[in-house]
């Protein structure tokens, strides 16, 4: 049975959400692990402060490790607001609330859809129609999601590049979520540990050949898996799987997630806000960014698992 939920004023509630929701409270966090990391002797003594003893190093190794795993929280949370832009503006506090209740009409399962995105997905394929003046028009719904109905400068040419551009964000943003042994390790227990790793393989006259290093490498245990019938199941073996990672490369993802964060509440807010209307905002494109040059890690390794 569905539950009905009776709101007694929905226009107050959404118009609370967009006035009181805080976007750069993303951006705060990020800047919090990026500044106290890059300006640590600066700030050590303050950071350290009662504590009878810490090792830079490791109090370092922790700062990046905070922003790996904040990473993956920020792509969480923008997958469920985007999946959530389905219902009403005015739903979509309740829409996040209750996603995960398979007794309203606000489900959505979201890792699933997550993990099965792909080019042909309907974020990426499906239009939605809207009043543009007093004419009805139909526009991409990625377009409607991240820019509502929102005015741009943005040229054809211009905005087919920068839907491409989300879409490959979006993508990439989904590979990474969808293997995400370690950050269920963080979310669990904290059952992991973070060291430095190097790999090489030996090559002719008794040389090595460097595969990749990394100052950071996230070691956790998972349980092997294999695909039968359509369905994962357990080979009852136990990895440990080592999983480099890269602290720019997250630093740089967690602020593009941000920048379209912000895009998707604050058109909607500077649109539905009377007090904002004729008020401007820093609204993000996307059309000059190299979506690989971006994203692809320094490490030069991806993953490695070893049976235990």
């Amino acid at each position: 049975m569905v539950k009905n939920f009776n709101i007694i004023d929905l226009d107050k509630l959404q118009k609370e959400f967009y006035r009181s929701y805080d976007p750069d409270y993303w951006l705060y966090r990020i800047m919090l692990l990026k500044n106290s990391h890059d300006n640590f002797e600066q700030l050590k003594d303050v950071l350290a402060k009662n504590t009878e003893e810490t090792v830079d190093g490791d109090f370092k190794r922790v700062i990046r490790t905070e922003l790996h795993f904040l990473y993956f929280q920020m792509v969480e949370t923008l997958f469920e607001i985007i999946f959530a832009t389905k219902h009403d503006n005015r739903d979509l506090w309740m829409a996040l609330t209750f996603s995960n209740d398979k007794n309203t009409a606000f489900y959505s399962d979201n890792y699933k859809r997550i993990a099965e995105l792909n080019e042909l997905s309907d974020i990426f394929t499906e239009e939605i129609k809207t009043d543009e003046g007093s004419n009805e028009v139909a526009v991409p719904l990625l377009r409607w999601i991240f820019y509502f109905i929102y005015p741009t400068k943005l040229s054809d040419d211009e905005w087919e590049t920068n839907l491409e551009n989300i879409k490959d964000l979006l993508l990439i943003f989904s590979r990474d979520f969808k293997d995400r042994g370690e950050y269920n390790a963080y979310k669990h227990s904290l059952r992991f540990y973070n060291k430095p790793l190097s790999m090489s393989i030996g090559i002719s006259g008794g040389k090595m050949h460097s595969l990749g290093s990394s100052e950071d490498c996230i070691v956790f245990l998972e349980e092997q898996k294999k695909m039968i019938d359509g369905k994962m199941i357990s080979t009852e073996k136990v990895s440990k799987t080592s999983k480099p990672f890269d602290f720019q490369r997250d630093y740089d993802l967690c602020i593009l997630i941000y920048t379209m964060i912000k895009n998707i509440i604050c058109t909607r807010k500077y649109t539905l806000l009377e007090e904002l209307h004729g008020k401007d905002f820093p609204l993000a494109n996307f059309v000059n960014l190299s979506a690989f040059k971006i994203t692809t890690p320094r490490t030069g390794i991806i993953k490695s698992s070893f049976t235990v």
